[in-house]
């Protein structure tokens, strides 16, 4: 199907209906706009039958949006993606047809993305992050000059396949690959904020891509290992120690790469324990029996270490550990609710 517009009104998409797909195209349809939903044919249906519900801090928003197969629609000018980091190859391909030469895409994803190297010093087809684009599929199929930089703190449950509930806010950092302002950035920005987002515009995105990496990479392993929740794992004194020793070893890596954390240390870690009695997404996937985004929260980070030598034996031990409870985890027989999200 074909978005329709108006001069005013940009033909949206959002690709994936996790948690944070679910929530996105929501919010977007409450700040007034027209959003097709791409989701897998259980979720088209499930929707088209009882239609996108939003529990937040407004209250609960019901919702009706155009929702079907990447295959139905064609042409946006804005395309979020929004799915697991280890599924995005994939539906790369299945959305290219979307992508225009003046389509805006923007990923809403964790971990370290793909197009990190690109957009530096005018150079936009730069090194590639092998564990999250092994097969350069993402280099090749989303042209990084029409990628907008993106990182979210938001703790968002997926309830089942049309419902998704949050109780803190919805923030957003956005940013060119080349760090240089934009009308088109000024105007995302713009969008997301009517939608309900709060927005903050990066003067150097890749600070920020780092600051989510490490608010992820201190958590979400340990707690799928642990069983814990955010407030236990850095309230416990033993866990967090061992997310303080994470944190320690990462930062010479970001000094390395010539980048440098939004937040303090100290700051990163009260965040974690102040979000309260909430599973990680790599907690709600385990216990789902789904595969963990380890590729881009924990392999991505050891292997830019390795280029540069750095040793980081308690994050490869962490991440090694949830490999090992990640390929060893069944899927369960019967799933009575469905979870995700983008944990800390």
């Amino acid at each position: 199907m074909m978005i329709q517009n108006t001069k005013s009104e940009p033909r949206i998409c959002v690709a994936g209906a996790g948690a944070v797909g679910l929530t996105l195209a929501a919010r977007l349809m409450v700040g007034g706009n027209r959003v097709g939903l791409i989701a897998r044919e259980e979720s088209v249906r499930f929707i088209r039958q009882n239609g996108l519900k939003l529990l937040d801090l407004d209250g609960l928003h019901h919702l009706r949006p155009e929702v079907d197969l990447a295959s139905e629609f064609s042409a946006a000018d804005i395309l979020f993606l929004c799915p697991k980091s280890q599924d995005l190859p994939q539906l790369s391909l299945s959305i290219r047809h979307l992508i225009t030469p003046d389509t805006l895409v923007v990923p809403v994803i964790n971990g370290l993305p793909w197009w990190y190297f690109d957009g530096e010093n005018g150079v936009w087809m730069g090194d590639s992050v092998r564990a999250v684009d092994p097969d350069s599929i993402l280099k090749t199929t989303i042209p990084s000059r029409q990628v907008i930089g993106t990182t979210t703190v938001m703790t968002v449950e997926r309830v089942n396949r049309g419902t998704a509930r949050t109780f803190n806010r919805l923030q957003m950092t956005l940013g060119e690959l080349d760090d240089q302002p934009s009308a088109r950035l000024a105007a995302l920005a713009g969008l997301l904020e009517k939608a309900g987002f709060t927005v903050h515009v990066a003067s150097r995105i890749r600070d920020a891509v780092w600051t989510k990496i490490v608010r992820n990479l201190i958590s979400n392993p340990l707690t799928a290992i642990t069983g814990a929740t955010l407030r236990e794992n850095f309230g416990d004194p033993f866990l967090a120690d061992v997310s303080s020793r994470m944190l320690e070893e990462i930062l010479p890596l970001i000094a390395a790469y010539g980048a440098k954390l939004d937040a303090s240390p100290v700051s990163i870690l009260e965040l974690g324990k102040s979000m309260g009695d909430v599973k990680t997404s790599m907690l709600q996937d385990l216990e789902r029996g789904r595969e963990l985004e380890l590729a881009a929260v924990c392999d991505a980070v050891v292997e830019l270490a390795r280029a540069r030598n750095i040793a980081m034996p308690v994050t490869e031990a962490i991440g090694k550990i949830a490999h090992f409870r990640s390929s060893r985890q069944q899927a369960p027989v019967a799933e009575v609710s469905t979870f995700g999200g983008s944990g800390v």
